[in-house]
């Protein structure tokens, strides 16, 4: 058996290339930035959007609060019932938390804000819009509770998103 050994060293063994490894851990780097999807909030409720005719869009840089509207979905119905719930953010809450939720979205708003831009913070928290999700057979009731807790709160810039009609 040593004569077989004889040119070659004991300890030495095959040695592994890694010119192709940038290229792996690339390849992984891309999948991962098409396989992920950034997080959007889950909707809770279902909401029919009423149709208009005159429609406006916002700048994609105005700081916006989300409220939805509208029946829970069919496995959250047994927990709250069929009748119009208020969605903020991922939780189905009641009209007494918007106040908490506008408070902790322009907190929110402005520590992005000043992170990017030191002194505009508080600025672009005042111009924050809450836009108004809202089931087309949501009973006006519910709205009213939401717009009277947006005024105590001090966030009077409301929009409401529809379908842009005929």
């Amino acid at each position: 058996m040593s004569k077989f050994r004889k040119g070659k060293n004991k300890g030495e063994g095959a040695s592994i290339t890694t010119a192709s490894l940038p290229d792996i851990v690339f390849m992984l780097l891309f999948f991962f930035m098409v396989a992920t999807k950034s997080r959007t909030n889950d909707s809770s409720v279902t909401v029919n959007l009423p149709s208009a005719i005159e429609t406006g869009k916002l700048d994609d840089k105005t700081p916006t609060a989300y409220i939805n509207i509208g029946v829970p979905v069919k496995s959250l119905q047994k927990l709250y019932g069929e009748n119009p719930r208020i969605q903020l953010n991922d939780a189905i809450l009641e009209s007494s938390d918007i106040g908490l939720f506008i408070q902790n979205k322009r907190a929110s708003i402005e520590k992005s804000f000043e992170q990017a831009q030191p002194g505009i913070g508080r600025i672009k928290a005042g111009q924050m819009i809450v836009c108004l999700k809202v089931d087309q057979n949501a009973q006006l009731g519910t709205v009213d509770e939401v717009r009277e807790e947006l005024k105590t709160a001090k966030a009077l810039k409301v929009n409401y998103v529809v379908n842009k009609g005929n």
